[in-house]
C-alpha cells in the first residue's frame, strides 16, 4: 500500500503561508500638518495679545509684586502710589535703639536722615520695565516672584555720626572692678559688685542706623557694643576678706623718737580695692588721698626743721646816698652769733606711703619711717665769714604821708632776712601781698598810662629802690628789677626798681661764699638798708651818661657798672632807662609823636 507525502505533510507540517502583496509607506496629510501649526502660532498669539493688554493696564501704573518699605504698590498710580508710602517714609518717627536694659530714641531728621517720597513713587513706577517687552516681562515676573524697591534717601554723614556718638556717650562704660569699703568704726568690709564694661561699635550702628530710617519703624533696632569683662564677684568678695583680716591688728612704725602706730580705725579708711588689667583684675591696696592723710599725721610728730644760726652785725654808719657818679667799697663790720645751726629731718612722705601700700598689700604690720636729714642753710661757722657791709643805700622822703607808713612797714619785714650761699633774695616773697591787713594803707600808685591812682601799699617802690641799690653796690648778680615809667627826682636816675605784687619783683642771688644778712632802718624821713657778708672785696663804680631827650617821652639815661676784684678783674653792666611823660590832668589833643615811649610799669 502506497501512502502519499501529501498526506504526511498536513499532519506533521503548517499549513503553507499565503502569498505577501508588495509593501507601502503611508503618506501624512499636508492639510493636517498646516493646521496644527496654525494652531500652535494661534495659541502664542493670543497670549502675547493678553499680555500686551494685560501690560497696557500698567502704562501709568505700578507693576504688580512691587514693594517699598514693606508698602505693596502693585497696580497703583503715582498720586495712590504716594498717598501709600508717605505715612511710611514722610515721617519723623523716632527709631528706638536698646542694649540691655537700655533704650533710647532717635529721630530720623535730628541723625540727618530725609527721605524723597517722590523720587521713591518714580523709581517703583520704572522697576521692571525694561526694554521694549519690559512691562511684560515685569508683569510675569510681578506676578511670579515680587520685587523689593529701595527707598530715595539722603543721609548727612556728619549728623548721623554726630547722633551715634551721643548714643555712644550713654551706652558705652569702662569696666567697673566693684570697690570695697571698711567701717572705721566696726572694722566691717563691704563689697560693690563689678560690672562688665561695654562700647558701642559706632560705623556698625551708623549702618543699622541708616538702614533702619528706610524700614517701617515701630521696631526696636539692637545697639552693637563689645563687652569687656571685669573682674569675678568671687575674687572681689576674697579681696574683702582678706582687708577684713588685716584690720584685725594696727600698723607698727619704728620712727626717730620712739615707735607710732596707725590704728586699725585709721588702717580701715586706706584698705580700698585697686583695679588691675583696666578692671579686669583686681587687687587689695590703699586709698591715695587717704594715705596722704596718714602720712601726714605721721610726718607731723617726727619733722624737726632745721635751725638756722641767728647772728647780728654792726659796724660803718657810712651813708651812701648819691644819685649821681658813686664809688662804693666794703666796710669792716662785727659779727654776733647769737645761736648756732641745727640740722633738721624730715619725714619721705612719698617713700612712706609706698611701704604703707607694700604693707597692707602683704598683710604685714610693721615698716620703719623714712627720713632725712634737713641741714641748716646757714650754719655758725659760715655766720663767722661774714665781717664786711659789702653794700649799703639810703633814700629820703617828706614825714607825715601815709607813703611813709608803707615804707616803714615792709622794711620791718625784710630786716634780718638771711640769704644763704647761692640764694636768691625775692622783695615779693618775702614781703608778700601788701593788705590792710597787714598794716598797710592807701597811697598814690603809678597805673598804666602813667596816672597815680591811690593803691594799698603804695610808697613801696621807694624801699625797693633802696634795696636795689644796696645790691647794686655789693656787686652782686641782679636777676631782676624794673624801672619806674616816670623819673622821680628822689631816685637816683637809672638806677631804681618799681615794685608791684606779683607781677614786678626785685630778684638778686647772693653769688658770694658766705651768707648775707639783711638789716633795714627807718625813720620818719628815711630808710636805709645794709647787707652783710663777705664779697671777696668787690668794689663797684656807677657812671651814669648823658640824658638823652626822647621823641614823645622824657629822657634816657645809661648808667654802667663796674665791678673790680682785688685781682685785677673788671666787668662793666650798662643798663639803658627810658622815662616817659607823666599823663596830663585833663587830656588835650596833641600831635602825633615820632615815636611813643615804653608802656608804664605799675609800680606801688
Amino acid at each position: 500500500m502506497t501512502t502519499r507525502s501529501a498526506t504526511r505533510r498536513d499532519w506533521f507540517d503548517e499549513p503553507p503561508e499565503p502569498p505577501r502583496r508588495p509593501e507601502r509607506r503611508p503618506e501624512r496629510p499636508r492639510r493636517r500638518r498646516r493646521g496644527a501649526l496654525l494652531a500652535v502660532l494661534g495659541g502664542v498669539a493670543a497670549i502675547v495679545l493678553l499680555l500686551l493688554v494685560v501690560g497696557s493696564s500698567y502704562g501709568d501704573k505700578v507693576l504688580p509684586g512691587t514693594e517699598v518699605a514693606g508698602v505693596d504698590l502693585g497696580g497703583a498710580d503715582r498720586a495712590e502710589a504716594r498717598r501709600r508710602l508717605a505715612p511710611v517714609l514722610d515721617t519723623d518717627t523716632p527709631v528706638t535703639l536698646a542694649v540691655g536694659s537700655t533704650t533710647i530714641s532717635v529721630r530720623p531728621s535730628e541723625a540727618g536722615y530725609t527721605a524723597d517720597v517722590d523720587a521713591t513713587v518714580q523709581r517703583a513706577l520704572d522697576a521692571g520695565r525694561d526694554g521694549p517687552l519690559g512691562t511684560v516681562r515685569g508683569v510675569v515676573s510681578g506676578v511670579t516672584g515680587g520685587r523689593e524697591v529701595e527707598p530715595v534717601t539722603r543721609v548727612d554723614r556728619a549728623k548721623l555720626f554726630a547722633t551715634v556718638r551721643d548714643v555712644a556717650g550713654q551706652v558705652d562704660r569702662p569696666v567697673s572692678p566693684g570697690a570695697i569699703s571698711a567701717s572705721p568704726e566696726t572694722l566691717a568690709v563691704e563689697t560693690t559688685a563689678p560690672r562688665d564694661g561695654r562700647r558701642v561699635r559706632r560705623t556698625e550702628l551708623a549702618d543699622r542706623l541708616e538702614r533702619a530710617f528706610g524700614e517701617p519703624r515701630g521696631r526696636s533696632v539692637p545697639i552693637p557694643v563689645t563687652v569687656r569683662e571685669a573682674v569675678s564677684a568671687e575674687k572681689v568678695d576674697e579681696i574683702a576678706r582678706r582687708a577684713e583680716t588685716y584690720l584685725e591688728q594696727p600698723l607698727r612704725v619704728a620712727a626717730p623718737g620712739g615707735e607710732l602706730t596707725v590704728r586699725s580705725s585709721q588702717l580701715a579708711t586706706l584698705v580700698t580695692l585697686r583695679s588691675l588689667d583696666g578692671g579686669r583684675d583686681a587687687r587689695l591696696g590703699t586709698d591715695p588721698a587717704a594715705l596722704k592723710t596718714v602720712v601726714a599725721e605721721l610726718a607731723a610728730k617726727r619733722d624737726r626743721p632745721a635751725r638756722e644760726a641767728r647772728f647780728s652785725a654792726s659796724g660803718s654808719d657810712v651813708v651812701v646816698d648819691g644819685k649821681a657818679e658813686v664809688s662804693w667799697r666794703p666796710r669792716s663790720a662785727k659779727v654776733e652769733i647769737r645761736e648756732g645751726g641745727r640740722a633738721g629731718r624730715a619725714v619721705q612722705r612719698d617713700e612712706a606711703a609706698k611701704r604703707i601700700d607694700r604693707a597692707v598689700r602683704a598683710g604685714r604690720h610693721e615698716i620703719k619711717l623714712p627720713v632725712k636729714t634737713v641741714a641748716a642753710s646757714v650754719t655758725a661757722e659760715q655766720a663767722r665769714g661774714i665781717d664786711r657791709l659789702i653794700g649799703t643805700f639810703t633814700t629820703y622822703y617828706p614825714p607825715g604821708e601815709p607813703r611813709v607808713i608803707n615804707i616803714r612797714k615792709i622794711a620791718s619785714v625784710v630786716d634780718g632776712t638771711v640769704i644763704p650761699v647761692g640764694g636768691t633774695f625775692s622783695l615779693n616773697d618775702i614781703a608778700g601781698e601788701r593788705t590792710e591787713a597787714k598794716g598797710y594803707v592807701e597811697a598814690p600808685f603809678i597805673a598804666e598810662g602813667n596816672r597815680l591812682e591811690p593803691s594799698v601799699g603804695g610808697g613801696v617802690s621807694q624801699f625797693s629802690t633802696t634795696m636795689y641799690n644796696a645790691a647794686y653796690f655789693a656787686g652782686l648778680q641782679l636777676d631782676a628789677h624794673t624801672a619806674h615809667s616816670l623819673y622821680i627826682d628822689r631816685y637816683p636816675a637809672g638806677r631804681e626798681s618799681t615794685l608791684n605784687f606779683p607781677s614786678i619783683d626785685l630778684r638778686w642771688t647772693n653769688d658770694t661764699k658766705t651768707p648775707i644778712l639783711v638789716r633795714t632802718s627807718s625813720t620818719e624821713t628815711s630808710v636805709t638798708v645794709r647787707l652783710y657778708g663777705n664779697n671777696g672785696g668787690r668794689r663797684v663804680q656807677a657812671v651814669p651818661g648823658a640824658r638823652e631827650p626822647i621823641p614823645g617821652g622824657n629822657f634816657a639815661i645809661t648808667v654802667t657798672r663796674v665791678i673790680r676784684t682785688p685781682g685785677g678783674g673788671e666787668q662793666r653792666q650798662p643798663v639803658t632807662t627810658r622815662y616817659g611823660n607823666p599823663a596830663p590832668a585833663e587830656p588835650a589833643p596833641a600831635p602825633e609823636p615820632a615815636a611813643a615811649p615804653e608802656p608804664a610799669a605799675p609800680g606801688e
